[in-house]
């Protein structure tokens, strides 16, 4: 008997729970020849009802209607390749049922994940004790098994929310191909344009054209593509069923502050979609705005080009044989160089001078940005891989903001701390998902932290969901201090030991309710998140409906010393997540902004182990800066972010000194350099790590 691979495409916009399904496992029919399965009609991600969607396989399979637990437009890097609207599937409280005619493989095209995974069982899981028919292992992103018997089975998640780009299954079959495939055509937005059903060989014809599609301002249309970002050409044979994707990007435009990147090793790059960039040959020109740092990655070392004057067109041949992968362009107001005082100073508002920066740092720099707004564009997941010091003017006046086309984890971060011992002070981090006019919606993670001993000194930590994520080791720490976090749900999440001092954690609006962390503590991890006289405050709608935290994984711990509520939460304080976790929840001197002590929060009736800890403390003690944070090695973050006041009358030669007029910045000197010209004006001295203390007169 020949034997075909089906392919079954999940393009699922939204996350859909058993109780939302408007008919039954019984309606589903059999999968027995070639199906494509589509989910249409999305709405955005993050917390709107559901109001109509249809998952089709050459007819309507069922219908999801009502509220669904959450939903997800879905973005993942899988087996090396991005794909969008994934699956996602929300810990084990959302499935997929899907029903087999005959014995078969089933190869499943997943994330890779760590402790997190798919389960396939032979009932409706509810939890993840049941017993399950197979388990993906956590190494593993693409997974075969094989079902015995045909009937319906059921794919769901495990250790967290997971993506799923697709499934494909091997099937007995009599060789039935469709004689007419269907197209089917998506908008730039991912919403389904139509279908067009054409004869099996027939050549390729567009349906619509850019005048059907919904082009943002300021972008232009790209070409269709398939799931695989390759563009399909007119005159393809249709050979089976086929997605088009509208592919639409900004309009390329040199100007100061611009950084752009070209990955010419991306089967899907191509050179047309790109105003400021040509290939001729083996050469590559492009467009600068005027002043421009140009990096070329070969197969060996990168090489950096550095060009000062007017707007041109710079060319490149490759270096010494080698084929040139990629070219990453930063359009700059002048190029950085270390001042006297040992600090780069960005000019103000130069994104681009950031980039490259944070790209070419090395350790114990020091990173200055005067105030003014840092775009990183649409750039993802910039690395810090140096222990540098990233110092601002002030915290409410510098901001490093960037516009991920995408929401997720490891997908829409703005910046990715990935060296030990990384210091910032003064400054804000915004991941520009869910905020008025941004592209993208749901998480949206303001520094994804991976080093150990980082340190926020007066930071603003603005996103929605996981805006601060700790992902380091076992034994990472972190201390956070005189800032601000704000977000929506678990906005604070992840594992190691990290002590929050006197910091604001604000609640953003959202239909369902907020809750500030989701721990993902390791069992080895002794204390978890601290939080010491932290205030908590939001917008008048979460009065009463959020919650201070929820487990996500292993053995999650949270603990909350003389708390302040400036808006009451809950009744119950704690919410959940994953099932059967033996959590660590704590409190000890929580109470309202009148004073009045918060004494009734529990566990109880939610979904953890018997023996998590009891919420109230009997001995706050055990829970101290010393043994949080200080450990054996005597690491003093506090001591380290300590301000230094200047003495005018006692300037110190060495020390490095912030000189500002009326607030605005003038320069950044050694005390050596200060003169009569810098009377009048006031001075900042530097700390050990280059933050400036608060000004006084000069």
């Amino acid at each position: 008997m020949p034997r075909r691979l089906f392919i079954i495409t999940l393009i699922l916009c939204a996350l859909i729970s058993v109780s939302a399904w408007s008919v039954t496992v019984d309606d589903l029919m059999a999968i027995q020849k070639s199906y494509t399965f589509t989910a249409d009609e999305y709405t955005d991600n993050g917390t709107g009802e559901w109001t109509a969607g249809t998952l089709y396989a050459e007819g309507r399979i069922f219908t999801p209607t009502g509220n669904t637990v959450a939903q997800s437009k879905g973005k993942s890097v899988i087996h090396g390749q991005s794909h969008l609207n994934c699956l996602r599937l929300k810990n084990v409280q959302n499935r997929l049922a899907f029903r087999v005619a005959d014995t078969c493989t089933i190869t499943f095209y997943t994330e890779l994940r760590e402790e997190r995974g798919l389960i396939v069982s032979k009932h409706d899981r509810t939890t993840t004790s049941d017993p399950y028919y197979a388990m993906q292992p956590a190494s593993t992103p693409v997974w075969s098994i094989h079902l015995d018997e045909a009937g319906t089975y059921y794919l769901s998640g495990y250790g967290g929310d997971y993506f799923v780009a697709g499934f494909s299954i091997l099937l007995p079959d009599d060789g039935f191909q469709p004689d007419q495939p269907v197209l089917r055509y998506f908008d730039t937005n991912g919403i389904l344009l139509g279908r067009d059903t054409v004869q099996k060989g027939s050549r390729l014809t567009y349906k619509y054209t850019v005048a059907d599609l919904t082009i943002p301002a300021g972008q232009a249309f790209r070409g269709w593509r398939n799931g695989d970002e390759l563009k399909v050409a007119e005159g393809t044979p249709v050979m089976a069923d086929m997605s088009l994707f509208a592919k639409a990007t900004d309009i390329e435009v040199a100007a100061v502050g611009k950084y752009f990147c070209y990955d010419l090793s991306k089967d899907s790059f191509y050179p047309e979609d790109h105003e400021l960039l040509t290939l001729i040959g083996g050469t590559i020109a492009v467009q600068v705005a005027g002043n421009a740092v140009v990096r070329l990655i070969t197969d060996g070392e990168p090489v950096t080009h550095r060009y000062e004057g007017a707007a041109t067109t710079l060319t490149f041949t490759p270096h010494q044989g080698k084929p040139i992968r990629c070219v990453m362009v930063y359009n700059v107001a002048s190029i950085p160089t270390k001042n006297a005082a040992g600090y780069y100073v960005i000019s103000a508002n130069d994104g681009a001078a950031l980039q490259l920066m944070l790209a070419t740092a090395q350790d114990g720099d020091k990173i200055f940005l005067p105030n003014g707004s840092y775009d990183l564009g649409h750039e993802t997941l910039t690395p810090v891989d140096a222990a540098i010091s990233l110092i601002g003017q002030s915290t409410d006046g510098v901001l490093i903001v960037n516009h991920p086309l995408y929401s997720g984890m490891n997908c829409a971060e703005t910046l990715v701390l990935r060296a030990d011992n990384i210091y910032m002070q003064d400054l804000s981090i915004r991941c520009d998902v869910s905020y008025p006019g941004s592209i993208a919606h749901g998480v949206g993670i303001a520094v994804q932290v991976q080093g150990d001993r980082s340190i926020f000194q007066c930071v603003s930590l603005q996103g929605n969901q996981d805006t601060y994520y700790s992902n380091g080791a076992a034994t990472q720490r972190g201390w956070f201090g005189n800032g601000r976090i704000e977000g929506t749900v678990d906005f604070i999440c992840g594992g190691g030991d990290i002590w929050f001092e006197n910091t604001l954690l604000y609640l953003n609006d959202r239909k369902n309710d907020d809750v500030i962390i989701a721990p993902a503590t390791r069992p080895e991890t002794r204390y978890g998140y601290v939080f010491n006289h932290c205030t908590i405050d939001g917008v008048a709608n979460q009065a009463g409906r959020w919650h201070l935290g929820r487990g996500w994984h292993h053995s999650p711990a949270g603990t909350w010393l003389n708390t302040t509520c400036k808006i009451a939460p809950s009744a119950q304080g704690y919410t959940h997540m994953n099932a059967g976790l033996r959590v660590r929840f704590h409190e000890s001197g929580t109470r309202l902004a009148d004073g009045t002590p918060i004494t009734g929060h529990n566990l109880n009736n939610l979904n953890y182990a018997a023996d998590s800890d009891p919420v109230y403390l009997n001995d706050a003690g055990i829970y101290t800066y010393d043994r949080v944070v200080k450990r054996s090695d005597n690491w003093d973050a506090a001591a380290i972010a300590a301000q230094v006041k200047a003495d005018p009358a006692g300037i110190d030669a060495d020390a490095a000194y912030l000189v500002e007029d009326n607030s605005a910045f003038v320069a950044i000197l050694k005390g050596e350099q200060l003169t009569a010209e810098q009377k009048g004006k006031t001075i900042r001295q530097a700390n050990s790590r280059g933050g400036f203390g608060e000004a006084v007169a000069y």
